[in-house]
């Protein structure tokens, strides 16, 4: 209940105002800079730059969240960080990020479905969310719909063409799809 009481006045006390133009102009021109071939090093450098901009709820309090839920997770304590991952699309609903770390976690856990359907959400929200993409290839990949997956990897890749799982993805896939219409 106290954890509830702080987070609502934290809320309150930050609500922040939104300046999704500069994201997005922002976001526009590190992708345009990712995607003109750039050498590795500036690549990972503009990626940072791009999860940056994915991480940026625009609220300190929702941004708080998401990373307490990451935390949790990476040290395997998979309620809690589902409880935060909650509470961060509670509290932004149209934030993609919330709902991409969810699916993540939902993927670890065989929830499949669920995964998808926080995905299609994600990229909802952020069509050019690579992460989610390379994410949306997983599961589809496991829940076997091959050429599915090869083109959410290929389109991944057509945004970030150094996003590694997704490179992997798609060629692990290729020979699978090869001659297919997708």
């Amino acid at each position: 209940m106290t954890r509830w009481l702080i987070l609502v006045f934290t809320l309150f006390l930050s609500a922040p105002a939104l300046a999704q133009g500069n994201v997005t102009s922002s976001l526009d021109d590190l992708l345009s800079r990712l995607t003109q071939s750039p050498n590795e090093s500036e690549a990972e450098q503009i990626t940072e730059e791009i999860w940056a901009l994915f991480f940026d709820s625009g609220s300190p309090t929702v941004d708080l969240l998401l990373q307490r839920g990451i935390t949790a997770q990476k040290v395997g304590k998979l309620d809690l960080a589902s409880d935060f991952f909650g509470d961060v699309i509670e509290f932004a609903p149209d934030f993609a990020e919330g709902y991409n770390r969810r699916a993540g976690l939902e993927y670890k856990r065989g929830q499949f479905s669920e995964a998808l359907e926080d995905l299609n959400k994600a990229l909802e929200l952020q069509p050019r969310h690579f992460g989610a993409l390379t994410g949306l290839g997983m599961v589809l990949e496991r829940l076997g719909a091959t050429a599915a997956a090869y083109q959410a990897y290929s389109d991944a890749l057509a945004i970030n063409p150094f996003e590694k799982t997704a490179k992997a993805g798609a060629e692990r896939l290729a020979a699978a799809v090869k001659g297919r219409s997708l």
